[in-house]
């Protein structure tokens, strides 16, 4: 049984580099990987991978200053996904299927307090003109990713009708989400101005991924965010839909 409430602290924190990775997936496929009550987030029949790696800096929990803050990188495959609560609302986030970062204690204190499933990794990025490089050596999640500045195109098969219309539809809700005990969920809102969220869609060239692999995958868009802060609030226990 997973803990009544993981993520109990405010946590502030500031992303340095970011790209989110997606892809969609068919629906059966999510759906055995998402716990009960949660359900996939869906178009045209597919269910949607998104995959963050990202630089963070300063990482504590809040009020404390930034000076104290950690840095690490950290990669995490999420699903989006959706609950219908007992007042009706229902709340759209990211159930997080597996994380990896680069610092241990990062990694301890994730499990012990969080969903998000973390695993010890190494994570190299560099940057050459344009042309972003990126390596994740994890057990069982070794990656890699080239993205360049070509111009995006939608693969074949995708549910959608414009690159534009893919970005807009898969930009993820700022909120994480994962059952807790019987009838109650976790729900973990990311407070960020939004005015200073911005992105641009950049191609990936090339990329492989161990914990995706066997899966039936296909790219839709890739985001490449900006610098900004996010603070993580604490999780709010709602009990969900009967």
């Amino acid at each position: 049984m997973m803990k009544r409430c993981a993520n109990p602290f405010t946590m502030r924190g500031h992303l340095r580099r970011c790209w989110l990775f997606t892809w969609r997936t068919p629906k059966a496929d999510a759906c055995a990987l998402l716990p009960a009550p949660l359900e996939p987030v869906t178009r045209g029949g597919f269910a949607f991978w998104n995959v963050v790696v990202c630089e963070m800096r300063a990482m504590r929990p809040a009020p404390l200053p930034a000076a104290i803050g950690l840095g690490y990188w950290h990669v995490a495959y999420r699903l989006h996904a959706r609950v219908r609560l007992e007042s009706g609302e229902i709340v759209e986030g990211l159930y997080f299927v597996r994380s990896d970062c680069d610092r241990s204690l990062v990694t301890v204190a994730g499990n012990l307090l969080t969903d998000f499933r973390f695993h010890t990794a190494r994570v190299a990025v560099h940057a050459d003109g344009a042309a972003i490089e990126g390596r994740i050596n994890a057990s069982g999640g070794d990656a890699h990713f080239r993205l360049g500045d070509a111009k995006p195109a939608l693969t074949t098969g995708s549910p959608f009708t414009s690159v534009a219309e893919a970005a807009e539809f898969l930009k993820y809700k700022p909120c994480a989400i994962a059952p807790s005990t019987d009838g109650l969920i976790n729900v973990v809102r990311v407070t960020r101005r939004e005015a200073d969220w911005r992105y641009r869609i950049v191609t990936v060239v090339e990329s492989d991924w161990d914990f995706l692999s066997g899966r039936e995958i296909a790219p839709e868009v890739c985001y490449s965010i900006e610098p900004i802060d996010y603070q993580w609030e604490r999780a709010e226990v709602r009990r969900v839909a009967p």
